[in-house]
């Protein structure tokens, strides 16, 4: 059981503080200095309300717009801008109290202090995290606080004798500290490399896009792991000692996250044998669009009304699915429609085929075909086949368009389209 522990003595520290409270911030010069540094604080927040700095919303319009990747910055420097001000004009007050010998050890905290609550907070928006943004800024600021406190060494020291015991060894405040901090700079190195190496498996001709996806994966996967072993090393945890951990997350795979095993290996697999990949057209269950992505868990199939199905990897290993584009992009609409018996039927079929042929996203080789497919009670059925190569932007949207035409072309040359009659007689009872 951890138990916490203080190996240093709280009196010591306590005296150590006050005395130091009573050296540095309770002289008449030192009450000074700080009804200056609130006087400089007053002159910039006045000059940032009048320049209209500072404010959260969003400054006007205008003709030049700041490059996206730097926009943030810009945005956090200016609503930083009084901290900023105040910074700079304690630096000016602390100049000029050392150049003529005053004492400026509180002028000197305040301007440190100011400076890096800006520079902190700029620093944050390097981190795509809002919350890791905002941890690492403040703990910059702290830092620089302490720097200009000159008690950087104390507080080090202070978080190393803070801890608790686990089993035989003993785990400081400190450590776990260091560690989280490294945990989060790999964390976000490691990010961006795999963002790096996704954009050049997408823009690589010679990767199919299975493999693009299955290489991302992999890289991100495996710059993850090394992060967290290079944490695990660097706070002192021995790696041979995690065999008993791994032998809880089988036993933990066996019962409760099969499932989630399940999906995984079926999306590489999916990956491997290329059946599905992105940008297929696919059905599956009365749903049909096209993959989007294909994930650890599931792939996203987007459908034109704007609709995204989330289907496990696992069902589209287990279940029937049709590929529309599997061998290629190219796919064969049929579009079918019923004449009069009075009409001629290989001049509607010929009807049919110019007006398939005109219709956009229709190919012209191979050529539209019409054939007669039976006899109706009111009708003569016809049906025309045609080809289109992008199924990824609609089947409906251009056999609609199809059959439309066809109207248009039967309109114009006085081809009549039955509808069911049905004769009703009476019979009278003798």
């Amino acid at each position: 059981m951890a138990e916490i522990v203080f190996s240093g003595d709280p009196v010591e520290w306590a005296e150590r503080i006050q005395a130091w409270v009573g050296q540095h911030l309770t002289s008449r010069a030192a009450l000074f200095q700080a009804l200056a540094v609130v006087a400089v604080g007053l002159a910039a927040w006045a000059a940032c309300r009048a320049l209209n700095l500072g404010e959260k919303k969003a400054p006007p319009q205008t003709g030049w717009r700041a490059d996206p990747r730097i926009a943030p910055m810009l945005r956090e420097l200016r609503h930083c801008a009084w901290s900023g001000l105040s910074g700079a004009l304690l630096l000016l007050a602390d100049a000029a109290a050392r150049h003529f010998r005053l004492p400026h050890q509180v002028l000197s905290i305040a301007a440190s202090a100011a400076l890096a609550w800006v520079l902190a907070h700029i620093a944050g928006t390097l981190i795509k995290s809002r919350f890791l943004g905002r941890v690492v800024a403040w703990v910059v600021w702290l830092m620089a606080v302490l720097h200009a406190l000159g008690l950087v060494n104390q507080a080090l020291e202070f978080l190393d004798e803070m801890g608790f015991a686990l089993g035989k060894s003993h785990v400081s405040l400190l450590l776990i500290l260091k560690g989280a901090a490294l945990f989060v700079v790999l964390l976000q190195a490691a990010r961006l490399l795999a963002s790096m190496a996704d954009d050049k498996l997408t823009r690589a001709d010679g990767l199919s896009p299975s493999a693009q996806v299955l290489f991302a994966k992999g890289a991100r996967f495996g710059l993850y792991a090394l992060a967290i072993t290079f944490t695990l090393a660097s706070v002192g945890v021995d790696l041979t000692s995690l065999t008993v951990f791994s032998g809880a997350v089988g036993v933990g795979v066996g019962f409760g996250l099969q499932k989630i095993f399940s999906n995984l290996v079926s999306g590489v697999i999916l990956l491997l044998d290329k059946s599905l990949k992105p940008g297929d057209v696919i059905e599956m269950g009365g749903v049909q669009g096209r993959i989007a992505q294909i994930n650890a868990r599931y792939a996203a199939i987007e459908t034109l009304d704007g609709k995204a199905y989330l289907i496990p990897n696992e069902s589209l290993i287990g279940n029937e699915v049709i590929n529309l584009s599997y061998s290629n992009s190219r796919l064969l609409i049929r579009a079918e429609v019923g004449v009069a018996y009075g009409a001629d039927p290989r001049n509607a079929m010929e009807l049919m085929e110019q007006a398939a042929a005109r219709t956009p996203r229709v190919l012209a080789e191979p050529a539209p075909r019409a054939m007669l497919t039976g006899f109706g009670d009111s009708s003569v059925n016809l049906s025309v086949g045609f080809w289109i190569e992008d199924p990824q932007e609609g089947i409906a949207n251009v056999r609609g368009a199809v059959l439309l035409a066809i109207w248009d072309a039967f309109t114009e040359h006085g081809v009549c389209i039955p509808f069911p009659q049905r004769e009703v007689r009476l019979l009278k009872d003798e």
